[in-house]
């Protein structure tokens, strides 16, 4: 079976987001030019690093969109499990509401080229591979890609919030995924300390999308400030356990 898009942060990405509208103008935590780099560890070994970075505002079919890439350079071991892809490209419209278009690019022994293009008049998502397109999978309004979701996620305002749910697409399926928020604490990590709160999505289920996902436990804290910053992901796995932290962050201008 072909294998479904994954990336370093897909256990994110997949997972949350929540039912409420994106909040007005000017309060948007993220601008073109904000960077943010994380460390990854595998069984608290150092595997690697990815960086977030918001580009400049684009458009993707004629339409003004935010654009949002991802770079990692990661252990041959690490790639070997969770198959990390060396660059991956999100475009979102400017309104926050839904993904537009995602690129992701595998190189080595598995060199993967994947496009997913969303097509709201028709809702309908089209994935292709290298080159071959795959039959187009139903969207659910308002879904975005696993890089994208991301930035909707900080979006949020999590005080008094106590679950979350939303459709997420990865171009082959649209699933409707939540997650609870168990509340506040303080977390160190690299780049500092932070009051953060802590998501917990619900996982029965999600392994139709991806099976490594079969018995995984999964833990995301977005710092509690105006930037609402991802700051540690924490993702137990039945073969090891995964972990993310900041290590460093840009805002934008």
């Amino acid at each position: 079976m072909h294998q479904k898009i994954r990336t370093v942060f897909f256990f994110t990405g997949m997972l949350l987001l929540t039912v409420r509208v994106c909040p007005a103008a000017g309060t948007i935590p993220f601008k073109p030019g904000e960077k943010l780099q994380y460390s990854i560890y595998w069984e608290d070994i150092a595997a690697g690093e990815v960086t977030f970075d918001v580009q400049p505002m684009a458009t993707a079919n004629s339409i003004p969109a935010y654009h949002f890439t991802m770079h990692s350079q990661t252990s041959p071991l690490l790639n070997a499990v969770l198959m990390i892809s060396d660059r991956v490209e999100s475009y979102a419209d400017t309104g926050m509401a839904h993904a537009l278009l995602y690129k992701e690019n595998t190189s080595g022994t598995t060199a993967q080229d994947v496009t997913v293009t969303f097509d709201w008049k028709k809702r309908e998502a089209q994935y292709s591979c290298n080159g071959t397109k795959y039959r187009p999978s139903a969207l659910v309004p308002g879904a975005f890609d696993p890089l994208s979701v991301l930035y909707a996620l900080r979006l949020l305002d999590l005080k008094g919030i106590k679950e979350i749910s939303k459709p997420v697409s990865d171009g082959l399926a649209c699933v409707v995924v939540r997650a609870k928020v168990l509340g506040k604490q303080k977390v160190r990590v690299e780049s500092g300390e932070y009051d953060a709160y802590v998501v917990e999505p619900q996982l029965a289920g999600f392994s139709t999308i991806l099976d490594a996902l079969s018995g995984a436990t999964v833990q995301l804290w977005i710092s509690a400030d105006e930037r609402r910053l991802p700051v540690k992901i924490m993702c137990g796995l039945p073969f090891g356990n995964f972990k993310a932290e900041l290590k460093s962050s840009k805002a934008g201008n």
